[in-house]
């Protein structure tokens, strides 16, 4: 029992330890999906850049790297296009609108090979650290 609420109390603080409480370098919002981080920067016309990012927060790399992208909302699953671009980042666009309100953006990535765990980013895009406080890109 006491095990239990010790890893409770702690979970926060090793949440945010992984960066999820600030913009990432790119003023994006991060997850750690593995041995790396994604970095996710919407754009006005709804595109997304994506970064693999090292776990230092630094070298974003698309060598020996892929990213695909779908925002899911219920039944819905939208498909994004997923292009390296820059030589360092992935670029990713879908021709179907979606809400940046509600749903999620799920970012299944490889980076330099290693294989990531799917990073869900819920809508409308907030920082973890339970201020309230949104980003707008």
């Amino acid at each position: 029992m006491k095990r239990i609420l010790l890893l409770s109390l702690l979970f926060p603080a090793l949440t945010f330890a992984h960066g999820e409480d600030k913009p990432g370098p790119n003023q994006g919002y991060l997850q750690m999906p593995g041995g790396f981080h994604t970095e996710l920067v919407l754009d006005q016309d709804r595109s997304a850049h994506i970064y693999l990012l090292n776990m230092e927060f630094k070298n974003p790399t698309a060598k020996d790297s892929s990213v695909e992208l779908t925002y899911k909302n219920g039944k819905k699953n939208i498909p994004f296009k997923c292009t390296v671009m820059g030589g360092d980042h992935f670029h990713c666009v879908t021709s179907e609108k979606y809400s940046m309100k509600k749903g999620t953006l799920v970012v299944k990535a490889i980076r330099e090979k290693a294989v990531g765990n799917e990073a869900t980013y819920k809508l409308p895009l907030k920082l973890s650290s339970g201020s309230g406080h949104e980003m707008h890109h």
